[in-house]
């Protein structure tokens, strides 16, 4: 499969030069039937011709809301300075369906009742915005389109960015039919974790201790944090970033699953007596006031800076950017000072067998079948692919949000300094493509321009570990029938364990009932959901 897969791809992007080579030089205009015959050929190696279309077409596409963007743009990505030059670009006007936050799942699957699917619809799996049965039922059933016929005519610049893309990407890529149906973003270059635990260095220094590495250092650093600064919350973090820290004990994805040697694990099942010394573990450090005693109801994902800013916590899961733009700039310490910590390990110098891995690629754009002109979606798509578009949709526009400095484009201070008092992150998400977002040959490098040398090394401490050694790929999917019996299973069973960790840590539930808790887990199903698990990961590896 994995050799049919890959040859698959390299066969649409030969045959986007055998039909570039007939002669055709189009790219503008409105394209061809919904077969493709007799439509305009984009030659990946010609000029990317602007504009797309002579007569302004508009297309309608659902997307969720990014509350940073639409509070700054009065509710309207079209007011976006970005998409109102990109529509000048391309001659396409985006009629934009936005839910209200939080309700896009709900919101997506209602889609499927009212009759009439937008153009283009955000797909993703990490936001539960999906078809529930699967991509090729969703084809299958009429309604997103195949666009394994399309993509070689009319975005053959995307193609060439599969081509070049990991492994992991181009098996994501196709469906187990073989389809492609979604269209990713892809990396321009491979990116470090950059996301982890963070540690007051100041703190450290000031009593004298060294970067922690065994859970015993951990735990004397959190007694000293709590004893001479009076810390409430000397661990502070959300429950899915808690359960992280039992990697070096050998507790993997204790919510989810993971993998070893092509075999799918679930830490209940596999290692019931290692969770269970993972668990004794944080409810003793609960029950010392070691850890944050809100920390089963804590949202903030990147860390609570409001704990930060009074003195409340000296450790927190965060990502790379967060110390300099989010917990300093609340806090009067102008001593404060923060580094990056490993993951606890039980030994000194045990190696890490997880991580943050961080995905290729995430979400993606699925196109509804009953569009009217997927080949002028698909162009307008594939400009993001292009060396033009993609300079456009990462940086804005030359000479107002960036300019090229030694070769390399730099953010003006539109971006940098804005005058409306816009951060950096908000004046990119106005000015720029939104990041996350998909369909983009996206350069995630531009982030470095904010932040210092300092606080990226922080990606590179995080990134110390076997990526191979237990990660389950995401786009490793189930097919029709796996969803609808995952799906039957997994739904209550994960309520149940997420339910039962927490008040195991808490002590609302004591572990003397571990025993019974584990059979349950067994009674629900557990063990059936790990033969699915493995049946798509074997599916995705060969």
């Amino acid at each position: 499969m994995k050799k049919r897969r890959i040859a698959l791809l390299l066969s649409l992007i030969m045959t986007t030069t055998a039909l570039a080579g007939c002669g055709s030089t189009g790219g503008s205009g409105n394209g061809g039937s919904a077969s493709g015959s007799g439509s305009e050929v984009v030659d990946v190696n010609s000029e990317f011709k602007l504009p797309l279309t002579d007569e302004k077409e508009t297309i309608t596409v659902f997307m969720p809301n990014d509350p940073t963007a639409m509070a700054k743009n009065g509710g309207d990505y079209n007011n976006n300075p970005y998409f109102q030059e990109l529509e000048e670009r391309t001659n396409v006007h985006i009629e934009w369906q936005v839910p209200a936050a939080q309700t896009e799942s709900e919101q997506f699957n209602l889609l499927f009742t009212s009759g009439e699917l937008p153009d283009l619809m955000y797909y993703s799996q990490t936001g539960n915005i999906v078809y529930k049965d699967g991509l090729d039922a969703a084809v299958d059933d009429g309604y997103f389109l195949d666009l394994t016929d399309f993509l070689p005519k009319y975005a053959p610049h995307y193609l060439a960015a599969l081509e070049s893309a990991s492994e992991n990407v181009q098996k994501a890529a196709v469906t187990d039919e073989g389809r492609y149906v979604q269209i990713y973003s892809v990396l321009q270059t491979s990116q470090p974790s950059f996301f982890g635990y963070v540690v007051r260095q100041d703190w450290l220094d000031e009593c004298g201790l060294d970067t922690p590495e065994t859970y015993e250092d951990w735990e004397n650093m959190l007694k000293t944090f709590k004893d001479k600064y009076g810390a409430a919350a000397p661990l502070s973090t959300v429950p899915t970033w808690l359960w992280n820290l039992g990697y070096g004990m050998g507790v993997y994805n204790i919510t989810d699953f993971y993998q070893e040697d092509g075999k799918v694990k679930q830490a209940l099942l596999d290692e019931p007596e290692k969770v269970r010394q993972f668990l004794t573990l944080l409810n003793r450090w609960y029950e010392e006031g070691l850890l944050d005693p809100d920390f089963a109801s804590e949202t903030n994902f990147w860390g609570n800076s409001v704990l930060m800013a009074n003195n409340s916590t000296g450790v927190t899961c965060t990502m790379y950017t967060m110390p300099s733009a989010l917990f300093l700039p609340s806090m009067n310490d102008d001593n404060a000072s923060f580094s990056a910590i490993k993951y606890p390990v039980e030994n000194r110098g045990d190696e890490l067998k997880a991580g943050y891995v961080v995905p290729d690629t995430t979400n993606s754009w699925v196109i509804s079948a009953d569009c009217k002109n997927p080949e002028l979606i698909l162009k307008w798509i594939d400009y993001m692919y292009t060396e033009e578009g993609a300079l456009f949709a990462n940086y804005g526009k030359e000479g107002e949000t960036f300019n090229m400095v030694d070769g390399k484009p730099v953010y003006t201070d539109v971006i940098s300094n804005n005058a409306d008092g816009l951060s950096y992150d908000e004046a990119m998400r106005l000015y720029t493509y939104v990041p996350s977002w998909p369909g983009v040959s996206y350069d995630w490098e531009r982030e470095l321009q904010f932040v210092s040398e300092d606080d990226f090394n922080m990606c590179y401490v995080w990134d110390d570990f076997d990526h191979e050694a237990t990660y389950y790929p995401s786009y490793a999917s189930l097919n029709l029938e796996e969803t609808s019996e995952y799906s039957d299973i997994f739904s209550d069973l994960s309520t149940y364990i997420q339910e039962n960790l927490l008040s195991f840590v808490t002590g609302s539930k004591s572990l003397d009932e571990y025993d019974e808790f584990i059979e349950t887990v067994k009674s629900m199903n557990l063990e059936r959901v790990v033969e699915l698990k493995q049946s798509a990961l074997d599916r995705f590896n060969n």
